[in-house]
């Protein structure tokens, strides 16, 4: 059996466009995995804080109760845990600022070329509107009739998707 070159096309493109969208949700999976992980980060962070916070209140009873010696002391470690915790804050921040601005430009590049592959071919669409009826389990005629192909063609397709 011989394929016309439109038909090859058609199928050349449709695997195009499976592969596309194959590499989307690959990506979009990648990308809320990676938002997980930055999201469980930020809660540990959170966690972190609070307990540093406990901390400090616990230092800020304890100086109320001692005397003014041991207040500089307990104060001095007061602000080095404020310190130690503004910084650790702030690089989180900086990290989960640069990974949310890198998916969103991945996912950007991503929706350009996916509209590029479903702009390249509107023959192309008619095989997907084929393949889609095949799929649902439609007979060679209802495929020959919605999208006006020849009956090897259609016959083709279902051969392909069944």
């Amino acid at each position: 059996m011989i394929l016309s070159t439109p038909l090859v096309i058609a199928i050349i493109a449709l695997v195009l466009a499976l592969l596309a969208l194959t590499a989307v949700v690959i990506t979009a999976r990648k990308q809320s995995q990676v938002i997980e992980r930055q999201q469980q980060r930020l809660m540990m962070l959170t966690e972190t804080a609070s307990d540093i916070l406990a901390l400090k209140k616990q230092l800020e009873q304890q100086n109320e109760k001692q005397d003014g010696g041991d207040f500089a002391q307990t104060q001095q470690l007061q602000q080095s845990l404020e310190l130690s915790l503004k910084q650790q804050l702030e690089q989180q921040n900086q990290q989960l600022q640069q990974t949310v601005a890198q998916l969103s430009q991945e996912q950007c590049a991503l929706e350009q070329k996916l509209q590029q592959l479903s702009e390249q071919d509107p023959g192309a669409k008619l095989y997907q509107r084929a393949a889609k009826l095949v799929a649902s389990g439609a007979s060679i005629e209802e495929i020959m009739q919605e999208c006006d192909l020849p009956r090897a063609e259609a016959e083709l397709l279902a051969a392909m998707r069944r």
